[in-house]
């Protein structure tokens, strides 16, 4: 291989990586306005995150993180629940984020409305643990919001 084939090589990923990047960023864009603009109380509240990861403080305990999965390249998001101390991180649902722009195959990420949905039903056992916990008034162990998301 020569110098320009390889150029051309190295163009090619750079390009398909920044469309990756790019993608990512209307994600997140659009599941915060989402969230945001949504006439729902979800007790959400959104949080600064150095890294390329979406952070959201629920009921002002627990902590959604939605993350691209390390490594280059990757297509997966991650979704994961943690105390707000940042202990005990519980991955609790993924999806796939393509270079269109599609969320898991059938979701543009400008389709505010739908992202939301989509992320809401990621997050769905967080809330369905919590409802249970809190109508049984008994505490709520990351165990088992762990256990109902893997349900």
């Amino acid at each position: 291989m020569n110098i320009w084939e390889l150029s051309e090589k190295a163009e090619y990923i750079a390009d398909k990586h920044q469309r990756l990047l790019t993608q990512w960023q209307q994600y997140c864009n659009t599941l915060i306005q989402g969230i945001t603009l949504s006439k729902a109380r979800l007790h959400h509240a959104v949080g600064c995150n150095p890294d390329d990861s979406l952070r959201f403080f629920l009921f002002d305990h627990f902590i959604i993180n939605v993350r691209l999965a390390e490594g280059f390249n990757s297509h997966t998001i991650e979704y994961y629940v943690e105390k707000r101390s940042g202990e005990d991180r519980v991955l609790i649902a993924k999806a796939m984020l393509d270079d269109e722009g599609r969320i898991d195959n059938s979701i543009s990420n400008r389709d505010r409305e739908n992202v939301l949905d989509h992320y809401l039903e990621k997050i769905r056992p967080v809330y369905e643990s919590l409802y249970s916990a809190v109508n049984s008034d008994t505490p709520v162990s990351m165990g088992q919001l762990q256990q109902s998301a893997q349900a």
